[in-house]
């Protein structure tokens, strides 16, 4: 038996041993039988996996479901071109089985300390999966994502063979759900385009033939006579909807909102589960 999963077996039973000992199930009127159903229920082994962003911890526990343990080194509400990671993240990636690494300034600043931590870890890109452009935000189109989950399909297969039937049945499930949300797209989006402060939704408009203009350009905060320009390219495109996100500069957006009468819609391209945002996105712009 593996050594892992050996020593976790053990430990469960130690608990259980000692709660017994203590008398811990009688005094607090515990129903030990349902404890024991769950406890021994829950996995004695699962893959310890690292990911540089929120939406790539919800493809891989898509797909890998319990039978993974997710560590996401950029948290919620900080940007990948600016988050440092601190001590305890770096302590947690000597366990990480597999790193599924994705292109975001992070990635390319840490990347090399990472593997130097641990290079027995597998690390996987997502990035090759698009060879044209340096723009990151693959997780945003449906059509990709089905890429993505491939990708991470065959990783945690390789790493942990003895579970290729459940990780498959994942696969299956998640790959109906986002061929769906293409479906709705291609039904439901009546608008030609639509502005945003960062290029984060490129991949979705190419998907759907919409054109994304993205007030900033090259990382640089817009000048005035930029912004003039975005408000005629808007006009002519006949632009009725600004997306804003809540990690980017909200205030130009909304001056070029406010310009062309179209309606703001928060939408954040860094959610867990990149299909509820790809829906929110196919809803705005219907």
């Amino acid at each position: 038996m593996n050594a892992k999963k050996w020593t976790m077996k053990n430990e469960k039973w130690k608990m259980i041993k000692y709660c017994k000992s203590k008398n811990f199930f009688e005094k607090t009127q515990f129903n030990w039988k349902i404890f024991l159903y769950f406890f021994l229920l829950t996995p004695l082994f699962a893959l310890n996996v690292s990911v540089t962003i929120l939406p790539q911890k919800g493809v891989v526990k898509a797909i890998g479901g319990d039978k993974v343990n997710v560590n996401v080194m950029v948290p919620p509400g900080n940007s990948p071109a600016t988050y440092a990671p601190n001590f305890k993240q770096l302590k947690k990636l000597k366990n990480s089985d597999i790193y599924f690494t994705i292109g975001v300034p992070f990635d390319k600043k840490y990347l090399l300390k990472i593997k130097e931590i641990n290079p027995n870890m597998k690390t996987v890109y997502f990035g090759n999966l698009i060879k044209t452009t340096n723009n990151p935000h693959i997780w945003l189109s449906p059509a990709l994502l089905q890429l993505e989950a491939k990708t991470v399909l065959d990783t945690l297969i390789k790493k942990d063979p003895k579970n290729k039937t459940f990780y498959l049945n994942n696969y299956k499930k998640y790959i109906k759900t986002l061929t769906k949300l293409e479906v709705k797209g291609f039904e439901n989006i009546s608008q030609k385009a639509f502005i945003t402060f960062h290029p984060s939704f490129y991949y979705f408009a190419k998907d759907f033939h919409i054109n994304q203009i993205a007030i900033q350009k090259e990382g640089k905060t817009p000048s005035f006579a930029y912004l003039a320009k975005i408000i005629k390219l808007a006009k002519a495109n006949g632009v009725k909807t600004v997306i804003i996100s809540p990690e980017f500069p909200t205030k130009y957006a909304k001056i070029v909102a406010a310009k062309i009468d179209a309606k703001v819609v928060v939408i954040s391209p860094l959610n867990e589960k990149p299909e509820i945002t790809i829906n929110k996105l196919i809803e705005a712009l219907k």
